[in-house]
């Protein structure tokens, strides 16, 4: 009988550890993805700002990052051959801008 108790305990707690990650992680799941698209706009947003502002305004890179009015720290800009990089969350994230001189700068496949 007290391996019958022991058991039904056992087997209680298990089940309860599995509705709790059942119900739990596909939440964060969903939070991370969110998060990663929320990553994958700002960063398409701020190639391409950063792009306009280097191409066209002909500012430098210290000064187009503080255009921004909301918080883009975690991204990082690099300019190459007409070519804008952001990238964040250590580089999983990342978009392009090219200017093309007569067009102007737009989104390109990273």
């Amino acid at each position: 009988m007290k391996h019958v108790k022991a058991l039904l305990v056992v087997a209680g707690i298990a089940a309860f550890s599995v509705g709790l990650i059942a119900v739990f992680y596909p939440n964060q799941q969903a939070a991370h993805a969110d998060s990663l698209a929320r990553a994958e706009i700002l960063a398409s947003l701020g190639a391409k700002q950063v792009c306009s502002c280097l191409h066209i305004a002909e500012r430098d890179l210290d000064s187009c990052e503080g255009d921004f009015t909301f918080d883009m720290t975690g991204i990082s800009y690099t300019d190459e051959n007409n070519i804008t990089r952001a990238v964040s969350h250590d580089g999983r994230v990342s978009a392009q801008a090219k200017f093309t001189p007569g067009l102007g700068c737009t989104l390109i496949a990273p």
